[in-house]
C-alpha cells in the first residue's frame, strides 16, 4: 500500500499546470478532494491528496 502524500495548493497547481486560484475553485466545487489543516495564524491551509489529483487527471480529458 503506497503512501498518499498531501500537497499544498501551489504544488497541486504545478502538477495540474494551472493557477492556485483554479485549484481553490476545484476544491470548492468538489472536483478535487482536500483536507483543511489547522493553522495558528490563519483559518487553515488546504492540502490535496495525490490520489485525488490522479483521479481528477484521469477523469478529465482536458487541462484546466
Amino acid at each position: 500500500m503506497s503512501k498518499d502524500n498531501l500537497l499544498k495548493i501551489p504544488e497541486t497547481a504545478e502538477r495540474l499546470r494551472c493557477q492556485a486560484e483554479t485549484v481553490r475553485r476545484l476544491l470548492r466545487r468538489g472536483d478535487l478532494v482536500g483536507v483543511k489543516m489547522p493553522s495558528p495564524n490563519r483559518g487553515g491551509t488546504w492540502k490535496v491528496r495525490e490520489s485525488s489529483i490522479e483521479r481528477f487527471l484521469n477523469g478529465n480529458q482536458y487541462r484546466v
